[in-house]
Parts: structure tokens; sequence; C-alpha cells
């Protein structure tokens, strides 16, 4: 008997996220982060509640998976280099070295970290948990996931509140989710070479930010076939985009890192490299991710 495919928990998804912000815009008083919202209706449909959406849906578990890495693939676009003293002059550089949101951020998780061993080694030390590493990084980690939607809900994701709050975020998800991948990896397999392998991907990362500015935005010819092919059917700069954004989810994979941190570094590539003109491609990608994508 053929497996019947239906579209049907896909429209109810889709309905659900176009519904959610309609009735939270009517509570103002509440002031809800639409996200936390669409958490909620997830719950509520989902197995945990009425169960209307099944657990594994392959058209959901791809597109929610999807999601997930565009969110990322976002949230790295979203940080500003310039306010965070890299793509500065040398003379403004030292001007702003005092405390800036990498300082402030690498302090707010060093200052949880601390907290989060001592929770660790107290659950140790009663029985409850074997790992007192393991335990204490699940406690450190945040949700870039949450922070990034709510930051842009509120329109302060391009300020230093919102960068600092952005960064610390930042620093907390993936050096947790390192570590993390570094300890499992000693406990199941010790202390091996593999685990360099990640190094690769950064390398990607600095070879592409150090070299991508000359190729798409010094060449002319290259640049000329960008801005020809942006129209309406070629949109060249998103699929462009998209592509980048693949290519270190897909070495990710390879590599064996987390694919959501391929995907944020490709779009700090994008942020790195786009030009004052590119502003109506983030908007675009915007529109795609947190239309579409990012509530399923």
């Amino acid at each position: 008997m053929e497996d019947t495919r239906s579209f049907a928990p896909l429209l109810l998804v889709v309905f659900l996220a176009f519904l959610v912000p309609v009735l939270l815009s009517r509570f103002k008083r509440f002031r809800l982060p639409i996200v936390v919202g669409e958490i909620l209706v997830g719950i509520l449909v989902g197995r945990s509640g009425f169960g209307w959406i099944q657990h594994h849906d392959p058209a959901l578990d791809l597109l929610s998976e999807f999601g997930f890495v565009f969110l990322m693939f976002l949230s790295g676009m979203e940080i500003d280099f310039s306010s965070l003293g890299i793509n500065q002059p040398k003379g403004k550089k030292e001007e702003g070295r005092r405390w800036g949101p990498i300082q402030l951020g690498g302090l707010s998780f060093l200052l949880t970290l601390g907290i989060s061993s001592a929770l660790g080694f107290t659950l140790y030390r009663l029985g409850y948990v074997q790992d007192i590493w393991i335990m204490a990084l699940i406690l450190s980690t945040t949700s870039l996931g949450v922070v990034v939607p709510v930051l842009k809900e509120r329109q302060l994701s391009s300020g230093l509140y919102g960068q600092t709050l952005l960064v610390a975020a930042l620093i907390a998800d993936f050096a947790t989710m390192i570590l993390i991948t570094v300890d499992v990896a000693i406990l199941s397999h010790g202390l091996t070479l593999d685990i360099l392998l990640v190094g690769i991907l950064f390398l990607a990362f600095f070879f592409m930010a150090r070299f991508g500015d000359y190729f798409f935005n010094r060449i002319p010819i290259v640049r000329n076939i960008l801005e020809e092919l942006s129209h309406a059917t070629a949109q060249i700069k998103v699929r462009l985009a998209f592509s980048m954004m693949l290519t270190f989810v897909v070495l990710a994979e390879v590599l064996g890192a987390e694919i959501i941190l391929g995907a944020f570094l490709a779009g700090a590539i994008v942020s790195l490299l786009r030009q004052p003109e590119d502003e109506g491609l983030i908007l675009q990608l915007e529109s795609i991710g947190f239309g579409f994508f990012i509530p399923i």
C-alpha cells in the first residue's frame, strides 16, 4: 500500500503562523513576543497537546530543520561588525576598546558558566547527574533562535544594547555547543584529531571573508553581473545567498560539526560582504525566512 502524502499538516501550521501575530496584536497589554506565541501554539497542536500534528511528518521535518538553519543564517547576518570594532579604522578601535558587545558578552558567558558549574557540582554531589561539565554546559546555553526574533520584533538588533544581547546569546549558544561536542567526543572516542576538523570550517570562513569582498565587490565585471541579474525572475543575489548558506551547511555536515554553526558563519559572511545597495537583499531574505520557514 502506497504512503499518501498530505499537505494538511503544513496547511494547519502555516495558517496558525498567520493567526498567531494577528491574535497577539489584539492583546497589546501583554506584549507577548510572536515567537513565544508560536511555540505555545506548537505545543497545543503537537503531541504534547491535541496531537493534530504527527511527531514525524516528512514535509514538516524537512521544512522545520531548514527553517532553523535559515534562522541561524539570518542571525549571522544580524551581526554588525562595525559595532563590534572589527571593521573600524585603527583610531576608532582604540577609542572604543573599553567595553563593547564582545567583552560584555564574553563576561556574561563566563559568569553564567561559573554559576552553572557550581550548580552542576551541587547536582553531582546530590547524585542527580553523573557528568558535572555536561550539566554545567547545558545550564549555560541559551536560545539564539528565540533571542533573534524578539530583538527583530522590538527593533533592537541594530543598536549597542541589541548587539550586546545578540553577541552574548551567540557566545553562549556556540561556545556551549562546541564544548559539548568536544566533551561527548572525548567521552565516546577519546581525544582524537577528528575534533580539529571543525577548525576547517572557520578557515573557510576567514578565507571567504578575506577574499570574498575583493571577488564580489572589487571586480567590476562580477559586480555588474550581480546587479544586472537582480531583477524579478533571476534574483541572482538571493540565489547566491542560499548557495553560500548551503555550502557552509554541507561543509559542516562533512566535518561532523553542527550544521547551524555553518549556517551562522555563512550569514556572517553575507553581513561582511554586503554593500549599502544590498539592503533590498536583506529584506528579501528576512521576508522568506520570517514569512514562511522560521514559523514552521
